[in-house]
């Protein structure tokens, strides 16, 4: 079954339809030039069996109507019926007379040894004597026609029935068989041209079929090397797309990792140079303004001034200062984040990790993953100081998952996708960082429901 199922796929439309429709249409064919014959035969036997009835019943009713009050036929009646199919035209083409009375009784009959007894009467006879002719051919199974059935040739069996003149009731039924040598060819041209004509029919018909099916058969293949080809480069294009956007990531990580780095450089330098420049004044300028009341409230007035600049600087160096994350695996990225969390509130932060050290995270990755924890726990002690927070880690081989979830107020994420107040792009531009390197952020929260915030990357070096 598997391997005709197979060669069937195989195959094209018009073959399908030339193998199944062949079937049903030889299958309807027979059926048809079954019914159609039959019909035919039994049109041409009726219409053979009336016109011979019609011509016997000018012979045999004028001697049978003794029958109205008589069991059998007269001697006389008897005499007259053999000397007419005796050595005559008649005689030799009907081979065999019987005639019927009610109850199955045989009255008359050319073999002298059925007359007198009684058999059950035929369907035929029995719409005989409800007045209608009836014929059949070639049916002589029944126990009275054996005598005709061994002659060897076709006989078409007639029965008629006998009417009194006056009151046309059936008084009695004719039987007489008669050669049908004609009617046998004439059978026979019957069948021979309805089946020709059938045949004919479903032959042009399945013909037709077969063309428009093919035709249709033409055009889908047609379409379906159109829709292949079409396909054939609409994948091309995606693959081109996807190693287009590889490249676009891998630039994109390239490039936020230059610039972190550069950062973190820049910010070491305002820590060591201008800072310590700033210090080194401010601890000398005693030394160098009078000392006198105004050189010193001068001196406290630019020395307030030093520090506060110093401060500044100092504070936008840590802003712009990374931990070098390199050597660092994602567990000890993440504890990293928590450690300088952890340096300016008490809020408790629990983590569960169930990732295994992933080899193919790179820098801008690893990045992302500390921007991540670091703005969502400033969001949680900002919005939610009293909160419990936990940050979950897992990985299979294709994608790093990263969440935070705190059980607080809640929020709608509608209003984490807008610039802050003070300019900060906050979520906003943490969800930019993450699709620059084909990843995406997922924000889940609503009022009195807690917020999570899920960040998935891809594996992969950059």
């Amino acid at each position: 079954m598997p391997l005709f199922d197979a060669l069937w796929a195989r195959q094209t439309l018009p073959r399908k339809f030339l193998f199944a429709g062949g079937i049903v249409m030889l299958a309807a064919m027979l059926f048809v030039g079954s019914w159609v014959s039959k019909r035919i035969e039994e049109a041409v036997v009726q219409k053979s069996a009336s016109t011979v009835a019609l011509y016997m019943d000018s012979f045999i009713s004028p001697l049978s109507q003794e029958l109205v009050d008589s069991g059998e036929l007269s001697e006389i009646a008897r005499r007259s019926l053999s000397e007419i199919f005796s050595g005559t035209a008649v005689g030799d083409r009907v081979v065999s007379v019987k005639i019927w009375k009610k109850g199955g009784l045989i009255a008359y009959a050319s073999d002298e040894a059925l007359i007198g007894r009684s058999f059950t009467p035929s369907e035929d006879l029995l719409n005989a004597w409800d007045g209608r002719i009836s014929a059949a051919y070639e049916e002589l199974d029944d126990e009275e026609s054996q005598r005709e059935a061994l002659l060897g040739f076709p006989l078409l069996e007639v029965y008629s029935p006998i009417t009194e003149p006056w009151t046309g009731d059936v008084i009695a039924v004719a039987e007489f068989y008669e050669r049908a040598d004609d009617l046998e060819k004439a059978l026979i041209r019957a069948r021979s041209s309805s089946w020709m004509v059938v045949g004919l029919s479903f032959l042009v018909s399945g013909l037709l079929l077969y063309g428009i099916v093919k035709a249709g058969g033409s055009t889908i293949r047609r379409q379906q090397e159109q829709l292949k080809a079409q396909l054939e480069k609409s994948q091309n294009m995606a693959r081109q797309n996807v190693l287009l956007k590889q490249r676009v990531v891998a630039a994109s990580g390239r490039a936020n990792a230059q610039a972190e780095r550069a950062l973190r450089q820049l910010g070491s330098e305002l820590h060591d140079g201008p800072a310590q420049y700033i210090s080194l004044a401010a601890m000398r300028l005693d030394s160098v303004l009078p000392k006198s009341r105004k050189g010193t409230k001068d001196a406290k007035d630019i020395k307030r001034a030093l520090n506060t600049a110093l401060t500044e600087i100092r504070a936008l160096s840590r802003g712009l200062a990374v931990p070098d994350l390199d050597n660092l695996d994602i567990s000890s990225i993440i504890a990293r984040a928590i450690e300088d969390h952890d340096r300016h509130t008490e809020q408790e932060v629990s983590v569960r990790i169930e990732t295994p050290p992933i080899a193919g995270l790179g820098y801008t990755s690893k990045l992302c993953v500390f921007r991540f924890v670091q703005e969502c726990l400033t969001n949680c002690l900002k919005h939610a100081p009293n909160a419990n927070v936990e940050i979950t880690c897992q990985s299979d081989t294709d994608h790093l998952v990263v969440a935070v979830s705190d059980n607080g107020p809640g929020f709608d994420p509608a209003s984490a996708l807008t610039l802050r107040e003070d300019g900060g792009q906050g979520l906003m531009g943490l969800m930019d960082r993450a699709e620059s390197i084909g990843g995406a952020i997922d924000i889940r929260s609503s009022a009195d429901t807690g917020a999570t915030l899920i960040l998935t990357l891809p594996i992969q070096e950059g």
